[in-house]
């Protein structure tokens, strides 16, 4: 196989996958991928179609999965790449954040009470860096903020902007500038037509380690 993701993905059990669903703050997942037996390889080529057939329709949710995904390929998936435990901040090593480490981030920025909320959310630093369409007002609302609270989503998106640096922020703004731009929202879901007999036989045996090349790849 030419995919030379295939031998460095492979390192990679279910149990860490698993594991690695935590890291995403997507635990409710776990589940379904402990049932279609994903480890690394699968991981690295999961289609949309795959996560239709485990029920993950979440506009939001495949955006953090995309991007947990694109994180392990930049990293050749070293299963070591990730942050666990928040330290010093550096800009630079936001994109290796966990989910919990937001969390504690939440806590020294004086909003510890709205941390609980990022449970399930599927926030973490890959997520908050490569996606363009994620921003300060999304993140409020993942955090179910108010939009009476002005002062609390003002502070929020301060510190938001000072954590990503203004490189990463003037990304942001010019993808939202550009002619068609579709926000990313919470509520918003993707529908998958099945049309071939391999998705058949996917969903009569589950069987996620039979891969075809001419899907699109995550």
């Amino acid at each position: 196989d030419s995919d030379g993701f295939l031998k460095s993905s492979g390192r990679l059990d279910t149990a860490w996958v698993l594991r690695w669903l935590d890291d995403l703050g997507l635990p409710q997942y776990k589940d379904d991928f402990m049932a279609a037996r994903v480890d690394g390889r699968v991981l690295h080529r999961l289609t949309y179609d795959d996560l239709a057939l485990m029920h993950i329709n979440s506009v939001f949710h495949i955006a953090s999965l995309k991007s947990g995904i694109k994180l392990l390929r930049e990293q050749n998936f070293n299963p070591d790449c990730l942050i666990r435990r928040l330290g010093e901040i550096e800009v630079d090593k936001i994109v290796y954040w966990t989910s919990h480490c937001i969390m504690e981030w939440l806590r020294l920025v004086d909003l510890a009470e709205y941390a609980p909320n990022m449970r399930g959310s599927g926030v973490h630093g890959s997520l908050m860096v490569n996606e363009v369409k994620f921003n300060a007002e999304l993140f409020a609302d993942l955090l179910s903020i108010p939009g009476s609270k002005t002062l609390l989503r003002r502070h929020l998106m301060t510190h938001f902007k000072d954590l990503l640096g203004r490189d990463v922020i003037q990304l942001k703004r010019d993808a939202e500038n550009t002619l068609g731009f579709i926000p990313l929202t919470i509520a918003g879901k993707i529908k998958v037509k099945f049309s071939n007999k391999f998705l058949l036989n996917l969903i009569k045996n589950y069987d996620f380690c039979r891969r075809q090349r001419n899907h699109n790849f995550l």
